[in-house]
């Protein structure tokens, strides 16, 4: 069984297809939750200001 673990550029090793479809699910999924992760902060920092924008409608 190949190792898990294998280097891009080590063209005398080249990893394999089960590797290559691992590395390529695991960046799909850290792509993933990184975007939830923005689009989470954005929605906060959306509603943080229409609350201020609200705000400063009632104060004037």
């Amino acid at each position: 069984m190949p190792s898990k673990h294998f280097d891009l550029n080590d063209i005398q090793h080249e990893p394999t297809d089960t590797q290559l479809k691992a590395l390529m699910n695991s960046v799909a999924l850290e792509a993933k939750r990184r975007a939830e992760l923005a689009r989470a902060a954005l929605m906060q920092r959306l509603r943080d200001d229409i609350a201020a924008a609200n705000r400063s409608r009632s104060v004037a």
